[in-house]
């Protein structure tokens, strides 16, 4: 069984054919050249979505308005406990076999995927990412005594000015800084990067200042 959206392929009455959704993607890479040199240098560019295609059986043909109308655009795809992101976008073309009707449906999805049970976690001074690659995670200060904090993960570290805010939730995928979804990325000093989690053990430390560590999205899997 998978979910889109929030529903179920049981509720929807489709059953796959093979219901495997697990695919290692690409990486995105630019190859440099250099004449007298052998081989090539490359330069990676992260990840690429990876196209997906399955077959479904549909056991009830009264619903295939509702199936047709499911499969269509973006949302939460969850298999087996994890969720990611993906996108049914390409034409759907029903087709009868002997008393059933099935649709070969090509879908996208990203890269990576988190587990469905996906809470906040306190930390104090290591994190664990449970997944195969790295993740970059939410992470959540809430403010003690001290109105300015100085933390490192890993190897990047930062600051941050509480001033009137009880919390603030740093998205390191996107880079943006809110509390209450109003930005406070002024009151953040970091350089280029955010802090990713490696698999296995991330160190936490706190250089200056005190507060409470909370991290959600630690577990990330190709």
């Amino acid at each position: 069984m998978f979910k889109f959206k929030g529903i179920s392929s049981d509720e929807m009455r489709v059953i796959a054919e093979e219901e495997d959704f697990f695919a290692k993607t690409s990486q995105k890479y630019e190859q440099l050249d250099i004449d007298g040199r052998d081989g090539s240098t490359f330069n990676f560019l992260g990840y690429a979505n990876i196209e997906l295609q399955v077959r479904l059986n549909i056991l009830d043909i009264s619903k295939l308005d509702e199936i047709l109308a499911w499969l269509n655009g973006k949302g939460e795809f969850e298999f087996q406990g994890r969720v990611t992101t993906a996108y049914f976008l390409a034409e759907i073309n029903p087709t009868r076999v002997a008393s059933i009707k099935q649709i070969d449906v090509t879908f996208i999805r990203s890269p990576f995927w988190q587990l469905k049970n996906n809470d906040f976690v306190e930390c104090i001074d290591s994190i664990e990412n449970i997944g195969n690659i790295y993740a970059e995670p939410l992470i959540r200060l809430e403010k003690k005594e001290d109105n300015v904090v100085d933390i490192s993960i890993n190897d990047i570290r930062f600051t941050y000015t509480f001033n009137d805010d009880e919390y603030v939730e740093i998205n390191c995928e996107t880079g943006n800084a809110t509390y209450n979804n109003l930005y406070r990325n002024k009151f953040l000093e970091i350089g280029f990067e955010f802090p990713k989690l490696n698999p296995g053990n991330n160190i936490i430390k706190k250089n200056s200042g005190d507060c409470t560590i909370k991290i959600k999205n630690k577990d990330r899997f190709l």
